[in-house]
Formats: structure tokens, C-alpha cells, sequence
């Protein structure tokens, strides 16, 4: 497996100009006008958070089947630009953020494997983002940026692994998901307090967020909000508690969705929105729960492979640049955030295979997507590959149900009901060819085979007496 260095790495971020953030970097200042600063970077994600579960995205799949009320996020979306196809590079926590923090899809990174990294991560797992990689963090610190993770981390909880050594200058939250316990408040490598089995953490994360952004208004800053809301268990406010027509699960949606509001109203009260972009997305679709979250009109949810598993609402906010009520229809992916980021940023790209691009074309300019073909994996899995409309799912015996070949077109079909395989031999070939190139570079666990291009992720193997937990 090939190894980095991780010096020279760093070293060519200050060093090397690359392609997609000269790019970007022109678009800003096209866009913004000559002097002008970088922009503040703001990267909100929510925990499990269905596509169907924002105003502004719902179809009710039935009479009776109620929206929740998101109108912070609706107007955050009047505002701004609102994806339709925006795809996360995993349908679980650890391996998404993963994907989100480095442009790379899981296995790239070591997250498709057994040694340490295979699926979502928990307080006795060894494994973590290896320091060796260069996050979104690091890309935008080299270039001068304030850094702050607040929230859900879930990338490994022993000290290498942790955010302050991947590039945040400081971290205030929880090494993982609130469901798993003992669960620890986390200010930077110290251990705050232990928090209840239903930790109520939605305003404490957004109002920290909002209080270290008021600090830092007058340099530019990346702030990595991760809300560790909605995945379960479901714990809400008093003043948000019985509000939904949805149930505990519409109560804590609404929650984020006031909060959300609330960190774009301080934006605009210090001055700096103009000057702040803000995306909003989840890592990965619904716990399919009777009362929990929808990925209508999509088949499936957290965990699949299925569309609604991979997508995710997404909102992207810049009052003066972004043109407001745009509704973009290309594919862009998790991926394209960091490279977009460091585009906008002026920040050169790392020097190792990324899988991500410079998406702002297509926000701005009603650019085709970069993303020729897209590819699911799940635990190191290549379990589908789209390209176009069209979607080919391999066949997964494992799956409950099984999951067999089939073809679908997602234009015509976005539930993945039909399999129109019969009718198009030659996008089968195609697809089928697309798979095996990546195969060859990232690896298929489904063909116990490894790729030439994957990296490894972190193990920590602790020094006699080293203590293990944050």
C-alpha cells in the first residue's frame, strides 16, 4: 500500500499552485473584485438527516405524511443555491466524514479495510484518519485560515487521530456518535465532562460555533460545525418539544433549523455574511426508523448503497456572490468541497490523488458537472457506479435483502424500482468498465481485491502507560 509524506505534503501545499484552486481562485476574485480577502469558510453537516427532511426539498410520498417546518433552511436556500444532486461518498458516519475532510472516497484513504478502518468507528476501535493525510483543515491553515471543529468528530478518538492534529486549531465536542457510550465532552484533548445516554447538544454546538467565528470576523476562518443531531437517540429543548407534526424526530430537525438560522443571523449581524460562504448538508441518509427520517422520493437509507442512502440535502449560502433561488441539478459531490474550498481560498491542492473537483463553475456558471462517473462504496465495497442518468447496482449476497444486478435509469426512475439492463447492453459495458478501472485504483472488497492507489489508514498502537481515551 503506498505510503505519504506527510512533510512534503504539507510542504508542496505552501509551495505548488494547483490546478483547481488557481481556478477557483479566479472565479472569486471575478466574482468579488481585486483586494478583496478570502472568504470565511463555514461547512455545517448534520448527523442522519434525510433528503426529504427539509422544507424546501419534501414530496409527500402520501396525504397523511407531514413536512417538518424548516424555515431558516428554506431561506437559507431562497437565498442561495439548493443542490438536487448532491452525493456524500458513503452511506455511514466515520468512512463520510472521512471522504468530506480529504476530496478522497473512503477506501482511498484506508477506510475499505479491515485493519482498523472498515466501517464506522467506536470507543475500542484502534483505528482513525491517518495524520499522514492532508484534511480540508490543513489545505486552508496553510493558507492563513483561523480552523475550528466543533461538534461530531467520529474520524478516531486517540491523540494522533484527533482534530487538533488534523489540521483545527481547536475542537469542542464529542469523539463520536451520541449513542455510544461512555460519551465525553471534549474541549481539545481534554475531557470536560460525561455526558447522559440523551445528550441535548444541538444549541451548545451552535452557539460555541457562533461565539469563535465573532472572535475571528476580521481574518478569514474555516469553521467545521458537525451537529451530531438527528441521529439517535432523539433528544430535543423544551421550547422545540412537541412542535412537529413529525414526531421527536420533526422536534430535533426544527431545532437545527432554528439554530442554523440563528448562526447566519449572527453572520449578519457582525458584518461578515458578504464576506462568509456557508454550506449545509448530512453525511448520510435516514435511519429507516417508522418515526425517524425520509429519503423519499429515493429507495433506502442509512447504510445502503440505494440513492437515498448517499443523498443528501445541500444548501450553499453567500449573500452577494451566489446567485439566491438557484436550483442546480448537476451532480456534485462531498468530494468537490474541499478543492472547492481550496480553490475559493487561493490555497494549493495536495499532491496526492484526490477524487474530488472544483465544483464552483457549476454553482456559478450553470457548468456540466466534473464528476464523469460516481462510485458507491460501502465497507470497501464497490457496490454501484453511476454515470449520466444511469445507475448500475453489482450484485451484493450479503445485503438483507440481496441486492442483484440491475440497471437503472434515474432520471426516469429516481426510486430504483426498474432494471432497464436488457434495454441498454452498451451502458452496462460502459459502467461495467468504469468499475473495473476503479477497482484497479481503489480496490473491491466484493473481489477480496486491493487497489493500487489506496492508502493506509491510522492504527495507534500505544506506548506503554499512554492513556486511550480523550
Amino acid at each position: 500500500m503506498p505510503s505519504i509524506d506527510r512533510r512534503a505534503l504539507l510542504g508542496g501545499l505552501a509551495a505548488v499552485g494547483g490546478l483547481a484552486g488557481a481556478a477557483g481562485l479566479g472565479a472569486f476574485l471575478q466574482a468579488r473584485g481585486p483586494g478583496r480577502r478570502p472568504p470565511n469558510l463555514v461547512l455545517i453537516l448534520t448527523d442522519d438527516q434525510g433528503y426529504n427532511d427539509i422544507g424546501c426539498y419534501f414530496t409527500a410520498p402520501d396525504e397523511t405524511y407531514a413536512a417538518i417546518r424548516t424555515p431558516r433552511l428554506d431561506q437559507m436556500a431562497a437565498e442561495g443555491v439548493r443542490l438536487s444532486q448532491f452525493y456524500v461518498a458513503a452511506s455511514v458516519c466515520t468512512p463520510s466524514r472521512a471522504a468530506l475532510l480529504t476530496g478522497c472516497y473512503p477506501p482511498r484513504v484506508g477506510f475499505g479495510h479491515k485493519e482498523g478502518g472498515l466501517g464506522v468507528l467506536h470507543p475500542r476501535s484502534v483505528g482513525g484518519l491517518s495524520p499522514d493525510e492532508v484534511t480540508l483543515a490543513e489545505v486552508l491553515k496553510q493558507a492563513g485560515y483561523a480552523t475550528a471543529c466543533i461538534g461530531k468528530w467520529h474520524l478516531g478518538h486517540h491523540p494522533p487521530f484527533r482534530p487538533t492534529n488534523q489540521g483545527f486549531d481547536s475542537f469542542f465536542g464529542i469523539p463520536w456518535s451520541n449513542n455510544q457510550q461512555p460519551l465525553p465532552l471534549v474541549h481539545n484533548d481534554k475531557t470536560l465532562r460525561e455526558l447522559p445516554e440523551e445528550p441535548i447538544l444541538v444549541g451548545q454546538f451552535a452557539q460555541s460555533a457562533i461565539n469563535w467565528m465573532s472572535r475571528r470576523k476580521d481574518d478569514p476562518f474555516f469553521m467545521y460545525l458537525a451537529f451530531s443531531a438527528p441521529h439517535e437517540p432523539w433528544a430535543v429543548a423544551k421550547r422545540f418539544a412537541g412542535q412537529s407534526e413529525r414526531g421527536l424526530y420533526g422536534d430535533v430537525i426544527e431545532g437545527v433549523d432554528h439554530y442554523v438560522g440563528a448562526l447566519l443571523d449572527a453572520l449578519r449581524a457582525q458584518g461578515v455574511a458578504e464576506d462568509t460562504l456557508v454550506v449545509f448538508t448530512s453525511d448520510n441518509g435516514p435511519w429507516l426508523h417508522p418515526e425517524g427520517g425520509s429519503a423519499y422520493p429515493f429507495r433506502g437509507g442509512k447504510a445502503d448503497s440505494w440513492e437515498g442512502g448517499v443523498r443528501s440535502p445541500c444548501i450553499w449560502w453567500w449573500p452577494g456572490t451566489l446567485p439566491a433561488g438557484k436550483v442546480v441539478d448537476e451532480v456534485v459531490t462531498a468530494l468537490d468541497i474541499l478543492p472547492t474550498f481550496a480553490g475559493l481560498a487561493g490555497a494549493p491542492l495536495p499532491t496526492v490523488p484526490l477524487d474530488g473537483h472544483d465544483a464552483w463553475p457549476v454553482l456559478t456558471e450553470g457548468a456540466p458537472s466534473p464528476t464523469e462517473a460516481f462510485f458507491y462504496y460501502a465497507r470497501g465495497r464497490l457496490e454501484g457506479v453511476r454515470k449520466g442518468k444511469f445507475k448500475l447496482m453489482f450484485p451484493v449476497e450479503l445485503r438483507s435483502p440481496p441486492v442483484p444486478k440491475a440497471l437503472y435509469d434515474l432520471e426516469a426512475d429516481p426510486g430504483e424500482t426498474t432494471d432497464v439492463s436488457a434495454a441498454h447492453p452498451d451502458v452496462v459495458a460502459d459502467l461495467e468498465a468504469e468499475a473495473e478501472a476503479m477497482r484497479g485504483k481503489l480496490g473491491d472488497a466484493l473481489e477480496g481485491r486491493r487497489g493500487s492507489e489506496e492508502r493506509a489508514v491510522g492504527i495507534f498502537r500505544p506506548a506503554p502507560g499512554e492513556p486511550e481515551a480523550p
